[in-house]
């Protein structure tokens, strides 16, 4: 007579079914999923930086993207750096982005690129903000506290959105980035002008940002981690009240960090307008560089940073980076 498995290896068996079902179909979502390179949320490229050399982290939106060159902060100061902004990243998407950008590096300082304090709750880019995140907890509590209900499933589960595309799949791109985090954008607008205006923001969802921006400000310090709040140059302002509210917040419940509000510092910078912006929002590739090396001077000046040591291969991976840049 044969005697029954017991309850436990039946539960057992179904568990682990589950688990390798749900791995497989991750796996294929992740697989099936497009590559991102630019334009933000450049998962693959960050976690192939060598652990803990980065000296300082650029987090935000696309002004962050496009007007952070950390090759060329690097050529004036010696800092390696990277930006893991997304397209209208929300400041609770950021708070994510930092818990996540921590678990393979500590850098000295990070800059938080401020347009996302004046952003609504959701923006149009969640989904590609939240899907090349790493699947960890960090993914869970951004899909759960920063993302639309009805983009939840496919957040879980990328097939979801991702399953027509089999027959676009292509090779995965493999190492570190030559750009950093960086997109340039080429060519300048014409006939702009600055735009000042009020970001039609609720009291209730100005405080709920502020609130996630004070959590990163307070993980930072947890970490012994300095911190930077910055208004790039730009002239798609937010009201300059705006601004001023927002530095008068900081000043109170987190007076250890710097607020810079570069948002009109064009000549200070060394900025023309007129050749340096690619939109009202964004510099172009030379605007860029020109921006570089204020940001530089500030990092290394007001901030007192010193490029921390580097092995061998990274520092010399990061000077030919500096050769290719003045070959093209």
């Amino acid at each position: 007579m044969k005697t029954k498995r017991p309850v436990l290896g039946h539960i057992c068996s179904a568990v682990g079914f589950v688990l390798l079902a749900l791995l497989l179909l991750l796996g294929a979502g992740a697989l099936l999923r497009p590559p991102q390179e630019t334009y933000g949320s450049t998962w693959r490229a960050y976690r192939a930086e060598p652990r803990n050399s980065i000296d300082v982290l650029y987090l935000g939106s696309s002004c962050a993207y496009c007007d952070i060159d950390p090759v060329e902060i690097y050529r004036h100061s010696g800092l390696t750096g990277y930006v893991m902004g997304g397209s209208e990243q929300t400041m609770s998407l950021t708070y994510w982005y930092l818990r996540q950008c921590l678990e393979t590096q500590t850098p000295q300082a990070v800059v938080f690129e401020a347009t996302g304090v004046f952003f609504q709750r959701y923006q149009s880019f969640t989904q590609p903000n939240i899907a090349y995140m790493p699947f960890t907890l960090n993914r869970l509590g951004a899909i759960c506290t920063a993302a639309e209900p009805e983009l939840r499933p496919g957040l879980l589960l990328d097939l979801w959105f991702y399953h027509d595309r089999w027959k676009e799949l292509s090779p995965p791109l493999l190492g570190p980035s030559d750009y950093k985090g960086y997109t340039p954008v080429e060519g300048t607008a014409e006939e702009i002008r600055p735009d000042p205006t009020s970001r039609q923001l609720s009291q209730e969802q100005y405080q709920e940002n502020l609130s996630w921006l004070l959590r990163s400000l307070e993980l930072c310090r947890e970490r012994g981690i300095l911190a930077v709040v910055a208004v790039n140059p730009t002239y798609y302002r937010c009201d300059p009240e705006q601004y001023r509210r927002l530095g008068e917040d900081l000043s109170h419940a987190a007076p250890d960090v710097v607020f810079l509000n570069w948002s009109a510092a064009f000549a200070d910078l060394g900025l023309e307008p007129e050749v340096h912006l690619y939109d009202k929002a964004h510099l172009n590739r030379e605007g860029a560089a020109v921006f570089a090396k204020g940001l530089s001077d500030f990092l290394t000046g007001a901030l007192d940073l010193v490029p921390m040591e580097q092995t061998a291969p990274n520092r010399t991976a990061w000077d030919a980076l500096l050769t290719q840049r003045s070959a093209s």
